[in-house]
């Protein structure tokens, strides 16, 4: 377990065949707590933290080469990574997948803001958390328009600001282009990840409510996209 001033932030327990990590609110920090207070040599302790965090940046444009360009220039800035794969453009967005990003929420929020600020394209960042939540950015220029979290209880804010992180299907449209009753419908918040479809059907659900294909893969799976640009760095 992991607690700060008598509150329990995380815990791990094991099941027969798998490791589960319990966390009041999705942290690096608490995460990597109870990995090191775990054996060194558990694997499935790493692969708890690894395969439940996964995520993509969508930009809305047909341009690949200038995403390209953009990731070539960006990516060292804020991951250290070795590859990213830009996808072809799918019914107008291109999406760029991050070998380092995708098993980091935080890294991968932080490569969204970059690829948002440094371009005119409206971005949509979508990610599953440690495997309990989906998480929406929408950004235009650099500017935060809109933002989603399928399970607010476990960001740990004040009631007014769990309010917030439910998803604006008006703006959402008018950003996207997206039927904002479609996307009423399938961006539901919840209590408990208990009370909502698994992660990897909810992210597909809100993703093609939005017109964007390809949330729902993972690195691996993306750099074997027809037409795919791997983006190696140095």
């Amino acid at each position: 377990m992991v607690e700060e001033d008598g509150e329990l932030l995380g815990s791990l327990r094991r099941d027969t065949d798998a490791v589960v990590l319990e966390l009041k609110e999705p942290r690096e920090g608490v995460a990597l707590a109870l990995l090191r207070a775990a054996e060194a040599d558990d694997d499935q302790v790493v692969q708890a933290l690894e395969e439940g965090s996964f995520g993509s940046v969508h930009l809305q444009t047909d341009d690949q080469g200038d995403v390209v360009k953009l990731v070539e220039r960006l990516v060292p800035r804020v991951l250290t990574s070795r590859e990213t794969v830009v996808s072809p453009a799918r019914n107008g967005w291109i999406a760029v997948y991050d070998e380092v990003a995708e098993r980091d929420p935080d890294k991968l929020r932080a490569l969204g803001r970059e690829l948002s600020s440094a371009s005119a394209h409206v971005k949509i960042t979508l990610g599953v958390e440690y495997g309990r939540i989906v998480h929406l950015i929408a950004m235009d220029r650099g500017r935060l328009m809109d933002e989603y979290v399928s399970v607010p209880s476990l960001r740990n804010v004040a009631p007014g600001d769990a309010i917030a992180l439910r998803a604006n299907p008006t703006v959402l449209s008018r950003l996207t282009g997206a039927d904002p009753g479609r996307i009423r419908s399938v961006a539901r918040t919840a209590e408990s990840p208990d009370e909502l479809p698994p992660v990897e059907d909810l992210i597909a659900d809100v993703a093609a409510a939005l017109g964007i294909e390809g949330a729902e893969l993972r690195f691996d799976q993306a750099r074997e996209l027809p037409d795919a640009v791997l983006v190696e760095h140095e």
